[in-house]
């Protein structure tokens, strides 16, 4: 078999090199006697489907070519995804409640409008835009939408950002002051967070903080809520994998993302991130926390945080040779600071604060472009991608099922 009709008049050639990798990875999934989430993914027509299909066509010969090739597979597979994960009775873990209060305005700091969403944060603004109005959503990017109110800012993970944050609420109190007066409420929907460019992990903690500042300044914008992208990257080291009891007797195991070596840095700035909003609401909100207790936990890991995650500059690694050194923040205590904000803290303010749970990896441009751009350096680009891809299924979700995940209480 050489080729495969597309449609009338149209045929693409089978990629043998992209198809030999296919099926070497579907071996590998089938025939594993550790079945993961991937074994379930793949006996899914609708997956295996796409997968195949990507091995029609020639390999590109430009990181445009690639990136397109990755972009249409990735757009292709997460509403398949979506599905399986919604139609399984078998996965409690992707049947989430869909909750949001009418009462208050959401506002998306790192999403925008876009009709076919391609990140979290893009569905995030869709999903919200479908049952809110207004809805305001905050990016670098210039762009307008029907139904949805686009605000640009160049420097919101920058010094001094707090300034844009400030305007932001000012420009949205305004607009929406008049008709519902001086007592409507808001929600945030952060979405930040970097683990690769110049200095991502210390935009990371500077975004939050500057956000964290305007809310404290800010005398005229009433926070209801703050939900935070989160990230399974944030674990304890020690979290145990989920293990799924499936039809026929089969058990899926789940790896889970957890605080390790090589993500240690990155792990850490979101933490930082989480600790730093968290302050912020419990100092915008009268009564939540015994707070001599709590903001001494709050400053003393929030300063030491900094200070780590300026000296690692752009080395996510663990450093088990510094361990010795009082002011190096361990495996251990990195594990402590995830465990009490999970278990302590954030029981008492589910009310006004909220991590976006159970979030692994997703199919996304994040990922895309780095993929696409390696994958220009191998015998077959497209094997590659499907490497990529096929290796993730073993705990990855779609970008529907990460952001139903902010609506979780």
């Amino acid at each position: 078999m050489s080729s495969k009709s597309m449609g009338k008049g149209c045929k693409r050639t089978i990629n043998q090199a992209a198809l030999q990798v296919y099926l070497q990875l579907k071996d590998e999934v089938f025939n594993d006697e550790a079945k993961t989430l991937a074994y379930w993914r793949m006996k899914n027509a609708e997956v295996e489907k796409a997968l195949a299909d990507y091995c029609l066509g020639d390999e590109p010969q430009s990181m445009k070519e690639a990136y397109k090739q990755t972009m249409s597979l990735f757009k292709i597979l997460n509403p398949v995804l979506a599905h399986q994960e919604q139609e399984d009775e078998h996965f409690a873990i992707f049947k989430r409640s869909f909750v949001v209060d009418q009462n208050q305005i959401p506002i998306v700091i790192g999403g925008k409008p876009v009709s076919e969403p391609k990140s979290i944060s893009e569905m995030l603004v869709q999903m919200l835009g479908n049952e809110c109005s207004p809805v305001y959503t905050i990016s670098r990017s210039k762009v307008t939408y029907e139904g949805i109110a686009h605000l640009d800012y160049q420097g919101l993970d920058k010094k001094d950002g707090e300034n844009e944050f400030l305007d932001i609420f000012s420009r949205v109190v305004d607009n929406c002051h008049p008709a519902k007066g001086e007592n409507q409420q808001y929600a945030i929907y952060f979405t930040l967070g970097d683990y690769k460019g110049s200095n991502a992990f210390q935009r990371n903690l500077q975004s939050a903080h500057n956000l964290a500042t305007a809310i404290q300044k800010s005398k005229d914008f009433k926070l209801a809520q703050l939900v935070v992208t989160g990230t399974d990257a944030t674990l304890p080291s020690d979290h145990m994998d989920n293990i799924v009891h499936w039809k026929d007797g089969i058990m899926l195991t789940i790896p889970s993302y957890r605080i390790s070596n090589y993500n240690f840095v990155y792990a850490m700035s979101k933490l930082g991130q989480f600790l730093i909003l968290a302050e912020a609401v419990v100092k915008n909100t009268k009564g939540l926390l015994p707070k001599t207790e709590y903001m001494e936990f709050f400053q003393q890991k929030i300063s030491r945080i900094w200070k780590n995650v300026i000296e690692a500059g752009g080395d996510a690694t663990y450093k088990i040779e510094k361990e010795s050194d009082e002011d190096y923040i361990s495996m251990k205590e990195l594990d402590m600071i995830s465990k009490r904000l999970t278990e302590d803290i954030l029981p008492m303010l589910k009310k006004y604060f909220r991590i976006a749970s159970d979030i692994s990896i997703c199919f996304t441009p994040l990922h895309g472009k780095p993929w696409s751009e390696a994958s220009l350096s191998h015998k077959s680009p497209k094997g590659y991608i499907l490497e990529q891809v096929v290796r993730r299924l073993k705990n990855a979700i779609s970008i529907q099922q990460a952001a139903r995940n902010h609506f979780t209480y």
